[in-house]
């Protein structure tokens, strides 16, 4: 596990606080050894239960992959507790942030409803300021309710991941799950 390398991670994994090098072991287990990434990284970020995971997979099939696995063994995830995919990692600029977003707009449609979110952690960035910077970039209307796409933006200190998901269904996170078996 190497310390706060984030430049090139695709996966956000939510952990306990101070519960990280259990996580990172369990996120090494999960994606390196059941899904066979042998390229596998995980990172800790300035940020106390966080890690930055750099998977050589497709972080949404990962995602997907793990669903399956989580359905039938949700006990499993004792500290690796949510898996956010992410598209692309840039330095936490506005405009790095804008160039990084723009290619992946393209994918929502003329009809299509969005929204923006920004999960932000030590950062001076304002929310609303990368909202209205990367919102400019779509012409289609805003639905902050019941959006078709969701443009996901993941402030970590001086790095920042970008996707679009098409519901929040592409994060995993491991309580509901847990929740539903109750």
């Amino acid at each position: 596990m190497r310390e706060h390398r984030l430049p090139e991670w695709n996966l956000l994994v939510s952990t306990p606080r101070n519960r990280e090098a259990a996580a990172s072991s369990e996120v090494v287990y999960f994606i390196g050894d059941l899904i066979g990434d042998d390229a596998l990284e995980t990172n800790v970020t300035p940020v106390s239960g966080l890690l930055a995971v750099k998977t050589s997979k497709d972080p949404f099939k990962v995602v997907e992959q793990l669903k399956e696995f989580a359905k039938e063994n949700p006990y499993q995830f004792r500290y690796a507790i949510r898996f956010t995919p992410m598209e692309r990692c840039v330095e936490s600029d506005i405009p790095k942030i804008v160039d990084a977003a723009e290619p992946l707009v393209k994918r929502i449609g003329p009809e299509e409803k969005f929204r923006v979110t920004v999960r932000s952690r030590y950062t001076e960035l304002g929310t609303m300021d990368i909202i209205d910077a990367v919102a400019k970039l779509v012409s289609s209307p805003v639905d902050l309710e019941t959006p078709d796409k969701i443009i996901w933006i993941e402030v970590v200190g001086k790095w920042t991941g970008v996707s679009i998901f098409e519901s929040e269904d592409d994060i995993l996170s491991i309580k509901p799950l847990i929740e539903d078996e109750e």
